[in-house]
Order: structure tokens, then sequence, then C-alpha cells
């Protein structure tokens, strides 16, 4: 049992319980499908600032922290948050002046109150920008109790934003803005606590230099992945509804689960392959391909469960407002074997200083996406732009891979991966297109639950769980 991994995910613990048992049932009960897909809309749009006023704090980090001093990780980080908060500011300056001439050419039935929910979401994103720098650090400094706190702190302040505004005060959807600025704000407070002590605030030029040169690279990367990522609402709002965009944003707040369950696993591996492909690793390559394969077995048998019971869990949490997502959350899943086996391969890329290839080549890659989303969008409908955008990212990963063995990765890809996902795909099949009886539903589900208890039965004892309390923080 790996202590980091679980507190990195303690959050999505956290969220996965509350959010989904209480959070969804409520926001369900308040607002409809329209009124998700006006959030969807206008989060996608206001997101576009976030690849714009990117330092590449992931890639820099990754580049230079490992190969420098004490005394100048503290003004690498000083400098980094320093131009983090400057671009972040005037990005949102310049997409409030915007926001007037832009949103009603690109918005579906705009109404004049979208302007003053771009500002708020727009606010949000500035509130978030420390968590940004920070998020990284904590990761390759192993400080895994620190992330699983702030993360907790901005999750508890949106939810607690969320319910005052929808059940207490009544202000409807304006809650749903207002969310991610206590969130932001939350995590101000917890980041400068940890931050204080690891800063030196000398501005350098040497550090402004090699930010730009180890972070640029990242800007077109970060846009096209959000412009990826936001073109699907904006063409199923355009080419079919608001109602529509709304139910497809929804089984997106599940992808969105699926994708933090991801990063728990991504930033406790990180560090490993970082020393792994340095060459010198705490842990030999067998240890970790051990790891790995347990890591897929898991998802394997969480993959199988939410395409099982994803249809009644769904219509009971959202009164069935919201029935027509279920038969997307399961594909939103495969994201985590995408996410998963690319990883590995874009670390080593990072470790050779290929930011430039990696950058680029998944531009391409990126457009490419883009334009399957509208071709599967216009002739498939919703399942169709949900299909391609998962498509998308597996062939993304699959390019890194490709990428990473022509520079001599060590690594190679684990076939329990393509092994698991092969099992969720056929449970999918037999679930959404030949049909299960609910008892042949639990019989599976029984079956899958015995075999992972039987694989990692070792693992759970009262020592192991005592260890997490020691893990750094």
């Amino acid at each position: 049992m790996d202590r980091s991994f679980l507190w990195f995910l303690l959050p999505t613990l956290l969220q996965t319980l509350i959010g989904v048992g209480v959070m969804v049932p409520i926001t369900t009960y308040y607002l409809d499908p329209a009124d998700l897909g006006t959030v969807a809309i206008l989060t996608a749009l206001a997101m576009l600032v976030t690849p714009l006023a990117s330092t590449g704090d992931h890639w820099v980090l990754s580049t230079h922290w490992h190969a420098t001093p004490e005394s100048g990780r503290k003004e690498l980080l000083f400098n980094l948050l320093l131009a983090n908060l400057g671009m972040k500011t005037v990005w949102v300056v310049l997409f409030w002046l915007l926001a007037p001439l832009v949103l009603p050419q690109l918005i579906r039935d705009y109404r004049p109150e979208y302007q003053q929910y771009f500002g708020l979401v727009l606010l949000g994103l500035l509130a978030g920008t420390l968590w940004g720098t920070l998020s990284p650090l904590m990761v390759i400094e192993r400080a895994p109790v620190s992330h699983a706190m702030n993360e907790s702190l901005q999750w508890a302040a949106g939810a607690a934003t969320t319910l005052v505004g929808l059940s207490v005060m009544k202000i409807g959807i304006l809650a749903m803005f207002l969310a991610p600025i206590a969130a932001g704000l939350a995590s101000i407070l917890h980041g400068f606590r940890y931050a204080v002590r690891r800063v030196s605030l000398r501005p350098s030029l040497h550090w402004s230099k090699q930010i730009v040169q180890s972070g640029l690279p990242a800007i077109p990367f970060s846009l096209m992945d959000v412009v990826a990522n936001s073109m699907d609402r904006f063409i199923i709002q355009r080419w079919l509804d608001l109602s529509t965009l709304g139910i497809y944003a929804h089984s997106q707040s599940y992808r969105g689960m699926f994708v933090t369950v991801t990063k728990a696993y991504s930033r406790t591996m990180t560090p490993t392959f970082l020393e792994l492909f340095a060459g010198n690793p705490r842990q030999s390559q067998r240890q970790v391909e051990e790891a790995v394969s347990l890591w897929y077995l898991c998802v394997a048998a969480g993959g199988i469960l939410v395409t099982l019971f994803s249809a009644e869990v769904i219509h009971l949490l959202t009164h069935g407002k919201f029935d027509r997502a279920a038969e997307l959350v399961p594909i939103w899943f495969l994201l985590v074997f995408a996410h998963s086996m690319g990883m590995p391969f874009t670390q080593y890329l990072l470790t050779v200083r290929q930011n430039v290839l990696l950058s680029w080549s998944s531009i391409l890659m990126s457009l490419g996406t883009v334009g399957l989303v509208a071709a599967a969008t216009w002739l498939f409908g919703v399942i169709g732009a949900t299909s391609a955008a998962v498509f998308g990212a597996l062939a993304l990963h699959g390019m890194r891979f490709v990428l990473a063995r022509r520079f001599g990765c060590p690594y190679g890809l684990e076939t329990g991966a393509l092994w698991s996902m092969g099992a969720v795909l056929a449970v999918y099949v037999l679930t959404y297109r030949v049909g299960l009886p609910f008892s042949a539903k639990m019989m599976m589900a029984a079956a899958v639950m015995t075999v992972l208890w039987i694989k990692t039965a070792s693992l759970w004892s009262w020592q192991a769980v005592a260890r997490l309390w020691s893990a750094p923080k």
C-alpha cells in the first residue's frame, strides 16, 4: 500500500462520498440541464485564460528542481509565482474587456446576465492562481498530506458556498459561479502557509529566462489541450442545445472524479519515474512494474462496476433529470487508462528535455481531436462527441509512447492496461447494447469484487493503515 497514493486520493474520496451523495442530488434538484449547460459553456470559454497565462510550472519544476541547490530553488519558486500571477492578471482583464463583444456571438440564446456570470468565472480563475504553482511543487517534494489538505479545503469551501447559495439564499445558478471563488480563497490561505518558507523574495533575470525557455513550450500545448476540451461544449450548444450540453456536462462531472483518481496515481508515481529515468531510483524497474500492474487491476474492477451501475446510480441521484448521461459515464472512465498509460512516457520526455517536441506533437494531435469531435457530434450526437474526445486522448498518449521509445525510454507499454481496458469495453457492450438484468449485474459485480479482494488481500492490514499518518508533509 503506497501511503502517498492514498494521501493524494483522500480529496477524491471526500468529493466522491459527499459530492455524489449530497452535492449532486441537491444541485440537480434546484437546477435543470439547461442551467448546467450555461455553467458549462461560460466556464469552457473562460478556461482559455489558463493556458494563455501558463508559465509551464510543472515543466519548469520537473526540468530544474532536482538540479538546483536550496537557495536557487527559493529564487526559482518566487519568480515562478510572480510570473504566474502577472500573466493570469493580464489575461483575466483582457477577457473581461472583450466579453461584451464576444459572448453574444459564441453563445446560443445569449442573455445579458451571462456577462456578470462570466466575470465571476474569471475571478475564480484568478483566485486559484497560487495553486497552479504549488500543486506540482508538492508532488515533486513528496508532500501528499499538504496536497490533500489544500484540495480538501478548496472543495469544502466550494461545496459549502454552493449548498448555502442554492438551499438557503435561493440564488440559483449564481451559486455555481461563486463556488470557485470561495475555493480559490481557501487555497490561498493554506498555500501561503506552505510557500512562505520556500521562497526568497529576489526577482531574478536568470530564472526569468529559464522559466521562459522551459515553460514557454507548454503554452501552445496547454492551449490546444483546453481548446480540445472546450470545443466539444461549444459545438454541442451550437448544433444541439444548452439542455443537451447540460447532460453532457453532468456526465463530465463524473469524468472529473475519474481523472482526479488518476491524478492521485500520477502524483504518487511521478517522483518514482523521474528518479528511475534519472538513473538514481529508490525502487527497481521490476518493483515499479509490479505496482503499475496492481493499479490496472484496480482500475479494471472500478471500470466494470461503473459500467454496470451508472444508469441506476444517476437516475437515483438526479431525480431522473439526467438519465441520458448514464451511457456517457463509462466512456469517460476510459480516460483513466489513457492518462495512466501516458504518464511515464511524458515524464521521460521531460527528463530528456524534449519539451518542444512534446508540445508540438501534442498540438497536432489535439487539432485532429477537435476535427474528430466535430464530425462525430454531427453524425452521432452527444455520444459521438464523448467517444471522439476519449479516442483523441488515447491517441495522444499513444504518440507520447512512440516518441519516448524513440529517445531511448527503458520503460515499455504495460500490457495489463490493454487487457483491463478490453474488459471494461466488453462489459459496456453487454450492458448498453445487449442488455443485462439487474440480477446478472449483481453477480458480475460480486465476482469482480471477489477477484480484487483476493489479489489485494495482503495489502490491507492495521499496520499499513497506521503508516499513512507518517507520510511526508
